[in-house]
């Protein structure tokens, strides 16, 4: 008798310790369903080798990109080396069920280095430095105080960002955003990516080469829905389509073709505000 009371005090003890294990320890299946209330680790900005909380499960919902709502990054068009720039991350919805919000943003050269220095004004928002992919990015998110919990409608954050001491040519600030439904779980939570561009000048073609149908231009500064011209002509079907280079290569999908082996033509990038490239002059090759 005082043998088996004697293994069941032992089992009791193996069990307890057990749970606090489980408890304290940092078990995989306790952070994929962890919300991140006090900010996301880093990371997850879906910036080129990056994640966001939709592909690592860390919040479920509509699916990337997929609810009604807005996510938006508002900054300078153009940077000076070593300038401060106010920088604005904005949620916007109409469904009444969000309740909280997050996000997370990274800058990056069109070399995917770090790009400038980011800077908390509030304690809506806290600064990661040295961490994401290779050890070598630095992030602002919310903090827990910065996720506004029952406010409906609307969040958002305002911080400085710091421009590169030097030309380190376009900066792309890449965030994503959550705007959760404030259950206190990862369910039923929408996710967001928004990325703005920051150039250093006008755009400069470097390069031009014929893929397919596709003709590739790559350079720097290209903004957000910038043309391409050739010979004059707006060129149909183009944009910033290769995600790891937004700012430094342009696609016009079908203008290959047009471009006779040996032919010569003249190139052209155009910005949204109507700067001009340089003039390009291109010779597919024989």
């Amino acid at each position: 008798m005082l043998n088996r009371d004697r293994a069941k005090t032992g089992c009791l003890v193996l069990f307890i310790a057990g749970m606090v294990l489980i408890l304290l320890s940092d078990n995989r299946s306790m952070t994929t369903v962890k919300g991140f209330s006090s900010g996301p680790p880093a990371g997850h900005t879906d910036a080129p080798f990056e994640i966001t909380c939709a592909t690592s499960n860390c919040h479920t919902g509509s699916g990337l990109n997929a609810g009604p709502g807005r996510f938006t990054i508002t900054g300078p068009k153009l940077y000076v080396p070593g300038q401060t720039y106010e920088i604005t991350v904005r949620h916007q919805t109409n469904e009444s069920s969000r309740r909280r919000w997050g996000f997370q943003l990274t800058g990056l050269t069109g070399d995917n280095a770090r790009g400038g220095t980011l800077q908390s004004r509030n304690n809506n928002t806290t600064i990661l430095n040295n961490d994401g992919p290779g050890g070598a990015r630095q992030y602002i998110e919310h903090s827990i105080t910065g996720t506004f919990a029952g406010q409906g409608g609307q969040a958002s954050w305002i911080f400085d960002w710091e421009a590169p001491a030097t030309d380190q040519g376009a900066v792309v600030l890449y965030a994503a955003g959550n705007q959760a439904n404030n259950n206190g779980l990862n369910t039923g939570d929408q996710i967001y990516t928004a990325a703005h561009i920051i150039l250093s000048g006008p755009p400069q073609i470097v390069e031009v080469r014929v893929e397919g149908k596709k003709l590739v231009v790559a350079g720097e500064n290209f903004d957000n829905g910038a043309e391409v011209f050739m010979d004059g002509v707006k060129q149909k079907k183009t944009g910033n389509f290769d995600p790891f280079n937004l700012a430094r290569v342009l696609i016009a999908k079908k203008t290959g073709k047009k471009i006779g082996r040996g032919q010569t033509v003249s190139l052209q990038v155009r910005n949204p505000d109507g700067m001009l490239s340089n003039t390009f002059m291109f010779t597919r090759p024989i």
